[in-house]
């Protein structure tokens, strides 16, 4: 016969780690909002380069005859 080896404990472990939020939705929030910041991020590098190389997105828009502006004379 055969004898089964008694089965390996691992231990004592309490409470949830990181990675057991992702089971219950948890994580999957804080992924987004990794990946929401990495976008913002992004946006604010792209916006940097284009204004080092004199790239206006905003002059239109933020100029004195720009429609915020004509707006608020009314």
């Amino acid at each position: 016969m055969e004898s089964t080896p008694p089965p390996i404990e691992i231990g004592d472990q309490h409470g949830l780690s990181f990675a057991d939020g992702f089971q219950f939705g948890c994580g999957f929030s804080v992924a987004a909002a990794v990946a929401a910041i990495l976008t913002l991020l992004l946006l604010a590098l792209i916006g940097f380069v284009l204004s080092l190389l004199g790239v206006g997105l905003l002059e239109d828009l933020l100029s004195s005859t720009g429609l915020l502006f004509s707006l608020s004379a009314l």
